[in-house]
């Protein structure tokens, strides 16, 4: 059925418009990469914040994450003054773009103060600036919310989506490498540095983005038709649609495990490779892991087709887990890095088939509830999404005292790193585990079904 309406709808979009699309976002991979890879490991290691209240801080972040994401959604959903000339979602993508990028940096700037004496002072900085800094970040996400909306057919959001896990893998790359080729243990300068330069190309690509991601005439007389009810209501709508939360369990547990392996590099490395900073593997292992990502799309891009979108991210899932399992027993780079291809080359069918599923998702509720809410819905998706990230420093923070880390040790007792290992392999390999079960259960939209949701929502003119 799928197939059959797709023959008869030609697409409106060239290359340029999805690449453009897919730019504007780059900034969001990007920052986050070095969000993920640096921030705990600077307050705990370099800056010598007690990692209590570095949990805290992310746990303070996480709770203004619960209010901040829908919220956002729920906002960009309502016409303003200058929704008519231009669209729902396009004013806030580009107030917020700048702020994104400057408090990244903010963060690697905290007071200079004895943290480990005083911890307050640093505390209050860090807390601030997470908060202001995920406002920002929600802001430029809202390009998510316009991806059902603007791309309509399976053929544009599956074009639209592979080039969308390149620009996001390249925004990942560059957020690693830039960082990890400029930090320097120790120098605490060469962070906000590292973060500066990082913005670079963030901003050059969030300029040329700004194409693709403006609405046409028909998307916003669509915004000033729409009808509109209580932030409240539409949130309890929200995480009563079965296939939507069954969605957000996939994802919160895909963003722990990045986020807990992204984090641990600098730990994995240091305690458990035991490789001196000289030898770069940090970078390497990154870039094994990111090109066999990239190198795995054609291969998941040809699967789609005949799997569907549900089996395939099934398939990712289980090839994940079972590639999680031979760095849980290598100590050399060499094995360290097959085995992190692997791991990358799996990854990337988990990551290409996120938003068609997303997409697929939001057609079903836009019928239920016969109005487009993309804003709001994105905006619980981001939330649940961030909490898969909140988790991670959760995870840190329980595991490092419970084995007695110390961050000012070059060397950690056995115990310390095997917690590392739990940290950033098992535990959150046990989280996807879970969620897959939930998904591979109650998740329903089929290709037949996904085909009769698109003509309904085709002939009531969503």
């Amino acid at each position: 059925m799928s197939s059959d309406i797709e023959k008869g709808t030609k697409s409106e979009f060239s290359t340029w418009d999805h690449l453009s699309f897919n730019l504007v976002m780059f900034m969001l991979p990007a920052t986050y990469a070095m969000f993920a890879t640096h921030l705990f490991w600077f307050y705990e290691t370099e800056i010598l914040l007690p990692v209590l209240f570095v949990g805290m801080a992310y746990i303070l972040f996480g709770v203004w994450d619960a209010f901040n994401d829908p919220l956002i959604g729920y906002i960009s959903d309502r016409p303003n003054r200058f929704t008519k000339r231009y669209g729902r979602r396009f004013p806030y993508i580009v107030i917020f773009g700048i702020p994104t990028m400057v408090t990244l940096v903010l963060l690697f700037t905290p007071p200079m103060t004895n943290a480990k004496a005083n911890p307050w002072p640093v505390f209050i900085w860090l807390v601030i600036i997470l908060l202001i800094h995920e406002i920002s970040y929600t802001g430029v996400s809202l390009t998510r919310a316009l991806y059902p909306e603007k791309f309509r057919t399976d053929k544009d959001r599956r074009k639209n989506s592979a080039i969308g896990i390149v620009i996001n893998n390249l925004g990942f790359f560059v957020g690693f490498i830039i960082p990890m080729l400029i930090v320097w243990e120790g120098d605490l300068n060469s962070y906000w540095i590292a973060a500066t330069i990082l913005m670079i190309p963030c901003f050059i690509f969030f300029l040329l983005g700004l194409h693709g991601i403006r609405e046409d005439k028909e998307m916003i007389e669509r915004a000033l038709a729409a009808r509109r009810e209580p932030f409240f209501k539409t949130l309890k709508k929200a995480v009563k649609r079965k296939n939507f939360m069954t969605l957000v369990f996939i994802s919160i547990s895909t963003q722990v495990f990045g986020a807990c392996i992204m984090a641990s590099i600098y730990y994995y490395v240091k305690y458990i490779l035991i490789l001196p900073p000289e030898r770069q593997a940090d970078v390497l292992i990154m870039v094994v892991w990111f090109l066999m990502g990239l190198i795995s799309i054609p291969l998941w891009m040809k699967l789609i087709p005949k799997t569907g979108h549900k089996k395939l991210q099934i398939i990712g899932i289980i090839i994940t887990l079972l590639a999680l399992i031979p760095p849980l027993f290598v100590r050399s780079l060499t094995l360290a890095l097959i085995s992190v291809g692997f791991l990358g080359f799996a990854m990337g069918a988990t990551a290409l088939i996120r938003f068609p599923i997303f997409a697929d998702v939001i057609d079903e509720v836009s019928l239920l509830d016969e109005k487009r809410q993309e804003g709001v819905y994105q905006g619980v998706f981001v939330f649940f999404d961030r909490l898969g990230i909140i988790l991670q420093p959760i995870i840190f923070t329980v595991v490092h005292i419970l084995t007695r880390f110390d961050p000012e040790s070059d060397t950690q007792s056995l115990i310390a790193q095997q917690g590392i290992l739990a940290a950033m392999l098992w535990i959150p390999g046990l989280i996807m585990l879970v969620a897959c079960l939930i998904f591979w259960k109650y998740y329903d939209l089929t290709p037949d079904k996904t085909g009769n949701i698109k003509e309904k929502l085709k002939a009531i003119n969503l």
